[in-house]
């Protein structure tokens, strides 16, 4: 099975900016099968560029205030690391729902779903209390009038939503206001749009640099993304002269990258960078060794102390890591999808074995290349190696190499049965997989 860097001279070219991403010129059977396993995330080139200018740490604690569909989410959940934690936000839980399918895809169990007006993002940790709610980062990536997708979708130009066009920088104001207000003092703040119209960008900036309010100052800090074209910030447009330090904020033009447009704005806020903000996290146990599923893998202890269950009540569980908050968000998925309890026995989401399989000393099936297709196919293969669980249980983690694939079942005979989703990501498998395959790259 070929890793990303072996697929970059064919379906795959590399980014000049970033290792790890790839334009895509075609679709072959390595990209049907990273795709379902969690490997590749799709998005606009210069829609990346925005996690890319924010640069979250490792451990940082970061708000996607208006995250949906997703893909950003992803991006800073897989750049803070197990930890940090990911609040993504969104006014709409429908337009959510992709981001919940992700959170399982892309084995995410640092992240938070939540349904807010981001303009009213809840700022305590307890109603009544003093506990301040603080970010090291947030991303702010307004609603637009998306003239920056003009290339793929010409019609955004059309004069016809004028009266929603004339409404956005209010909204788009008040939004990063709400953003700059739940940063920590010394934190970061990326303003993003996709769209060249300066009352949506530069404008919305200058008035929050104008008339920040108390305790929520900012500054322009320069944004430098090696490997791209970014030109500066307008300083004025029509009689408006703006804020010089806008002239550091980034416009990525389409012609410049041969991406989409974007406005990118980075701010710092103001105040003791010092000052402790630590939010409260729940009791919940960490994962028990001695019971099922856990028991039959032989998982380090490092991870069983890090994680948890969420929902033991239910029909499904949610894992998560130990770090998740315990503040008033209106959540509607924490982590990623964790154990079945609807069979006979308690066993792991094909999420959650793919999560597990890299860990798991026990109970792991080894597959040849040939065999990942009809593995994701739902078919009966025959294992390289398997290493039997540490406890009473037939299903196995399956993996080929260094690529994780599934739950697996070991029937009679020693093969694996199959229990790869049928549906993944809006897609029927096996006939997708049937399709890459019959038209190639």
């Amino acid at each position: 099975m070929p890793a990303l860097n072996e697929m970059a001279s064919g379906v795959l070219q590399p980014m000049s900016w970033t290792k790890r991403g790839f334009r895509m010129d075609g679709r072959d059977m390595a990209f049907g099968i990273h795709f379902l396993t969690g490997g590749l995330l799709i998005q606009e080139e210069a829609a990346m560029m925005a996690v890319a200018a924010l640069q979250p740490q490792p451990g940082d604690r970061v708000l996607d205030l208006c995250a949906a569909p997703g893909n950003k989410s992803v991006q800073l959940a897989d750049a803070v690391g197990p930890n940090g934690w990911v609040v993504a936000n969104d006014v709409s839980s429908a337009r959510l729902n992709v981001l919940r399918g992700m959170a399982d895809r892309f084995a995410l169990p640092n992240l938070s779903i939540t349904v807010h007006d981001g303009a009213s993002f809840p700022d305590r940790a307890h109603p009544g209390t003093d506990i301040p709610i603080r970010f090291d980062a947030t991303l702010v990536d307004v609603p637009c009038s998306c003239e920056g997708t003009s290339r793929k979708n010409p019609s955004v130009l059309s004069r016809s939503g004028d009266a929603r066009r004339d409404a956005l920088p209010s909204l788009q104001e008040s939004l990063l206001r709400r953003a700059i207000h739940l940063t920590r003092p010394g934190g970061r703040i990326l303003y993003a749009t996709c769209t060249f119209a300066p009352e949506e960008n530069e404008m919305v900036v200058n008035r929050v640099l104008d008339a920040p309010l108390p305790g929520d100052e900012v500054r322009v800090l320069p944004i430098s993304i090696p490997g791209t074209t970014l030109d500066p910030g307008i300083t004025r447009w029509g009689s408006h002269v703006l804020d010089q330090t806008l002239e550091q904020t980034a416009r990525i033009w389409p012609d410049r990258n041969d991406t989409g447009g974007f406005y990118l704005a980075l701010l710092q806020k103001s105040g003791d960078s010092t000052a402790n903000h630590d939010w409260p996290t729940p009791s919940n146990d960490s994962l028990d060794a001695s019971s099922l599923p856990w028991s039959a893998y032989d998982l380090p202890d490092s991870f069983l102390k890090s994680h948890c269950q969420e929902g033991i009540s239910q029909k499904h569980t949610r894992l998560a890591t130990l770090l998740r908050p315990d503040i008033p968000f209106n959540e509607i998925a924490v982590g990623m999808s964790g154990v079945n309890l609807k069979s006979r026995e308690p066993r792991p989401t094909s999420s959650l074995a793919s999560y597990l399989a890299p860990a798991a000393r026990a109970g792991v099936s080894e597959l040849a290349p040939a065999a990942c297709v009809p593995f994701l196919c739902r078919e009966t293969v025959e294992p390289l190696e398997l290493l039997p669980p540490s406890d009473r249980t037939r299903y196995v983690l399956v993996r080929s190499g260094k690529l994780a694939l599934g739950l697996g079942h070991v029937d009679p005979q020693g093969r694996i049965e199959s229990l790869f989703p049928a549906h993944l990501a809006g897609l029927p498998v096996k006939q997708w997989l049937e399709r890459l395959r019959e038209e190639g790259p």
